[in-house]
């Protein structure tokens, strides 16, 4: 499933769930939320996205499943050996200004997540996560920005897109530090 189809499921599944918050902010909480403790309780989480689900009505069990497979998929990308983890944004033939806002939605709900999920002091981060964290309180109002559809505009837009993949892929590592076993032969002669 490519990422814009992903983005209309997900969408989809919370306007049926009556859930206040945007596909794009939905997943930037869940990986706040996963970065903050390296795991989180899915029921917990999804109590976070759609409050008011009944269990009993068959339209919001779909929807449910919709955002489990969500939930399976960002675990398993932030957990991608490849780097392979993606936000969740609009499509790339979506206004410019609605993917920077929806960037914007993102990093509001990382944000959200990592302080949900125990992170209280972000003076602590050593290094380049601190900066990421400064960084993604200011993307996190990127909604407030003018854009064009300028190619320059577009360019800016796909090099925060990358610097918000790459940070939330260090913060999560600074967070919950790898514990992958050795590679090849490490048996000292």
């Amino acid at each position: 499933m490519n990422d814009s189809d992903r983005a209309q499921r997900v969408a989809t599944a919370l306007d049926q769930l009556d859930s206040a918050l945007s596909p794009a902010e939905c997943h930037g909480t869940l990986v706040g939320l996963l970065s903050a403790s390296g795991k989180t309780d899915v029921a917990g989480w999804l109590a976070r996205v759609a409050p008011a689900m009944d269990p009993a009505d068959l339209t919001a069990q779909e929807a449910r499943q919709v955002l489990l497979d969500l939930f399976g998929e960002t675990v398993a990308q932030l957990n991608d050996p490849g780097l392979g983890f993606e936000p969740l944004l609009l499509p790339d033939d979506e206004p410019l200004n609605d993917r920077v806002e929806a960037l914007g939605e993102w990093c509001q709900g990382f944000l959200m997540g990592l302080s949900e999920g125990g992170m209280k002091n972000t003076d602590d981060l050593p290094g380049d996560a601190g900066e990421v964290m400064r960084d993604m309180v200011n993307l996190s109002r990127a909604a407030s920005y003018s854009t064009s559809e300028s190619e320059e505009d577009e360019t800016a837009y796909t090099e925060l897109v990358e610097y918000v993949r790459t940070g939330v892929l260090l913060l999560n590592e600074e967070l919950n530090p790898t514990q992958a076993p050795p590679r090849g032969d490490s048996t000292l002669h």
